[in-house]
């Protein structure tokens, strides 16, 4: 089934892609004429996810009893690194001791105890690591107004939309440096080695303690953010449209 759609595509007159890092990949591996391929980006619903909109009487999470917290969402599966994650997590100095981790997405029971496993591998307290199943999007604006730092150690994303909705929400942002990642942070300093645990330890540490470093994170997430928008998007797909025409 799979490879009959990979044939297929070979067959369309025009592809769009959510990243330059989609694009290459599929001009690289399913040979498609890079003249047929068009990186029309992505984009959140900017009407939910921001900085000011009064969400009060949506929200059913309770914040406070996280905080402070540092905070990833999505997905655990092989790619998205949340191993690595956690194992950064488990060697933050005592200093930091206060702050927990926050897993935000539906977990099946195994991957539950595949987490479980693995804070028992790193000798992280239990406590300090909380897994809160699927949210509403507005308890997650809420989480990502309300985190000290959002933590995005992917190994590959076709865009990694997690990363735009944290930084519209005015959340401080770090991520690894593979794929499409790059493209919507954009600096390289907030950019880590997501193979490297010690790169992202002291990284995670950095965007904690200094200021001065946060207040970069922050005007970055507003600066990136506002670069990213449907209506770019669409203006985007129109331009392909009329290409391949």
């Amino acid at each position: 089934f799979y490879y009959s759609k990979l044939a297929q595509l070979n067959k369309l007159d025009g592809l769009l892609a959510i990243s330059n890092s989609s694009a290459k990949e599929a001009i690289k591996y399913l040979s498609i004429n890079s003249n047929k391929v068009f990186n029309i980006s992505s984009a959140c619903d900017k009407k939910i996810f921001n900085k000011c909109t009064n969400i009060d009487n949506n929200v059913s999470i309770n914040v406070n009893k996280f905080t402070p917290f540092i905070l990833y969402s999505g997905a655990i599966d092989p790619r998205k690194n949340v191993k690595t994650l956690l194992e950064a997590f488990s060697k933050l100095p005592p200093a930091l001791n206060d702050y927990k981790l926050v897993l935000v997405g539906k977990l099946l029971p195994i991957e539950e105890k595949i987490v479980e496993n693995w804070i028992a591998l790193f000798k992280i307290n239990p406590i300090k690591v909380i897994r809160t199943g699927y949210l509403s999007d507005f308890d997650l604006v809420e989480l990502y107004r309300k985190c000290e730092l959002f933590v995005f150690p992917s190994l590959h994303e076709g865009f990694g939309l997690p990363l735009l909705e944290a930084m519209s929400c005015g959340a401080p942002v770090i991520g690894s440096n593979r794929t499409s990642i790059p493209e919507v942070i954009a600096l390289e300093s907030a950019m880590f080695d997501p193979k490297n645990v010690e790169e992202i330890t002291s990284l995670i540490h950095q965007a904690l303690t200094s200021k001065s470093f946060q207040d970069v994170l922050k005007n970055n997430a507003f600066v990136q953010s506002q670069k990213f928008s449907w209506f770019n998007s669409a203006q985007e797909v129109i331009k392909a449209c009329e290409s391949i025409l």
